[in-house]
């Protein structure tokens, strides 16, 4: 069913901090506009609500850790390689990152506290994760995210922490009654259905408690990842 647009998407052009090269890669995704990061519908989910200790890590495992860094050099063997040793108490393990700048280097000094997510290894020094996704935190247990992180697609050059951030400023402009529904009130009703606004807050935002796997069975039968305003039942104000 075609959609009826009430009003021109934001386009990212006028959006702070979007600029041409950031648009560029949006665009490979098929995102143009705000509305249309709505509709990047995530590939998976991560439970990120809880921290692991160090020394509770086995291989394989992805998970949640925090600690403060003991260390952080350059090392030159088969490749240029970032090495920081993170400690929290319970155990260590190296964070390796083979692609870095040397403000991300300095950001990495000893005694900066970090919070880390990424798959376990095992590596010549122990346990490490390779690249992980990481932020700077002002101390050991800060609030954790209270919904399971979504994976989207991804495009070269385009983080998924970029991303996020991206689609939960299009989330915010639900708040200002972004999208608005095409089917009537009583047919969601007499279907059971949710709102269209209802649907994209679960699927961006699952609550805690949500099953994982209910969520892969959903959208296993659910709309392509990627999906069109044009070719939904939404409109946008």
């Amino acid at each position: 069913m075609a959609a009826a647009v009430a009003a021109k998407p934001p386009a990212f052009a006028a959006l702070r901090g979007v600029g041409p090269a950031l648009a560029e890669k949006l665009a490979r995704l098929g995102v143009h506009s705000l509305a249309d990061l709505l509709f990047v519908l995530p590939l998976r989910y991560e439970d990120r609500t809880r921290v692991v200790p160090i020394g509770a890590l086995q291989p394989g495992m992805h998970a949640v850790v925090e600690g403060e860094v003991l260390l952080a050099e350059i090392v030159f063997r088969r490749r240029r390689t970032l090495l920081v040793r993170l400690a929290d108490g319970a155990g260590s393990l190296t964070l390796r990152f083979f692609y870095f700048s040397n403000a991300q280097r300095e950001g990495l000094a000893r005694g900066t506290r970090l919070r880390c997510h990424g798959e376990v290894r095992r590596g010549p020094l122990g346990l490490e994760i390779v690249h992980p996704e990481y932020r700077r935190i002002a101390g050991l247990g800060e609030p954790l995210p209270q919904t399971l992180t979504p994976i989207y697609p991804a495009t070269e050059g385009l983080t998924q922490g970029r991303l996020r951030a991206l689609v939960d400023r299009a989330l915010r402009t639900l708040d200002s009654g972004g999208v608005a529904e095409l089917l009537p009130e009583s047919l969601l009703r007499r279907a059971g259905l949710p709102t269209l606004r209802a649907a994209l807050e679960f699927m961006h935002r699952p609550p805690v408690g949500t099953r994982l796997a209910d969520l892969a069975v959903e959208k296993s039968s659910g709309p392509p990842q990627s999906l069109s305003p044009h070719s939904t039942n939404a409109s946008f104000a």
